[in-house]
Order: C-alpha cells, then structure tokens, then sequence
C-alpha cells in the first residue's frame, strides 16, 4: 500500500516509520522540557538559598552542569532528523542536484561516522567515570558522561530516521522537505 507524499507515492512501511520516529522524537524532546525545567529550578532554588538562606546548597551547581550537558549532547540528537542545525547552504543549493545528493551523502556518512566515535569512546570514556564520584552529589560519574554515548546512538538513529522519512529528505528539489532557512 502507498502513500502520498508531495509528488512521488511512499510505501506504508516508510509512513509507519515516520510516525516511530516522530513519537521517538517528541519523547525525546519532552525528555529535554523536563531536563531544563529541573535545571532552571535548581538554579532558581541555588540562588534562593545564597541570597534568603545565606547558605548556597552545593549539589544545584553540579545538577545544573550536568543537566547542562545531557541537554546539549541529546538536543543536539534531537535537531538532526528535521535539519534543525545551523548550515549555510548557499554552495550546496547551487549545485546540479544528482552533485547536491551526492555531496548531502558524504555529509551524513561523515555524520554516522562521527556518531560512531561518540558511541565507541563515549563509552569507553564512561566506564573510566565509573571509578569515580561527583564531590556534591556523590553519583558515580557514570551517569553524566554516559550523555555522550547515548546522544551519539540518538544521532545516528535520527540521522537514518530522517534519511527515510520522506518528509526529511535532505535537500530535495521538489520543495516538500527543504532544509530549512535561516
């Protein structure tokens, strides 16, 4: 069975995959509302209690850095599926499109790749954290680097996600999955 998609007909399987990826995303995404609204209310409550308590708590500082990082690593995940990143595509777009495609390939194998490393030594990384403990919250450190191998496994999920979804697709020219402008 096909569906439509601007102009060309798409398998089921691609608009059942599409909406995976979109619960996928929307979960992540509410994952990161939570994580920031955490992290705006342990700042709030740290300078509450230096300023009315006179006694800054020591664990809001590091909470904050550490949601700080998750946020970055797994927002910045969550940003590749829609074209979200800042790119300047003059050079790309003026190129025949066969050459723009090709180009857009190179790019996202570049991108696998590097979702790649971030997985492998993101991971060795973290097992060297596990030895260690954070000096407030006392957490095995562990869990803040483990952000990186995970935001790379959510990088190169997004990224062949996006590579799918027809709605996506990096620059096509018939207008129905434009990166978009800034």
């Amino acid at each position: 069975m096909l569906q439509e998609y601007g102009t060309a007909a798409q398998p089921l399987w691609k608009e059942r995959l599409g909406k995976v990826a979109d619960g996928a995303e929307y979960c992540l995404n509410a994952v990161l509302a939570l994580m920031l609204v955490v992290l705006v209310a342990s700042l709030v409550y740290q300078v509450f209690g230096r300023y009315v308590l006179n006694h800054a708590p020591s664990w809001t500082e590091e909470l904050s850095r550490f949601l700080m990082v998750y946020i970055t690593m797994l927002g910045s995940a969550s940003l590749i599926r829609r074209q979200g990143h800042v790119a300047v595509n003059v050079l790309v777009d003026a190129l025949p499109e066969r050459l723009r495609q090709l180009l857009l390939w190179i790019r996202d194998a570049i991108m696998l790749s590097a979702a790649g490393f971030l997985m492998w030594y993101g991971h060795g990384f973290a097992q060297i954290g596990a030895r260690r403990a954070s000096p407030a919250l006392e957490i095995s450190m562990y869990w803040p680097v483990l952000a990186i191998p995970i935001s790379g496994a959510l990088i190169a999920l997004f990224l062949v996600l996006g590579r799918l979804d027809p709605r996506y697709r990096p620059g096509s020219a018939d207008g129905v999955a434009k990166t978009p402008e800034i």
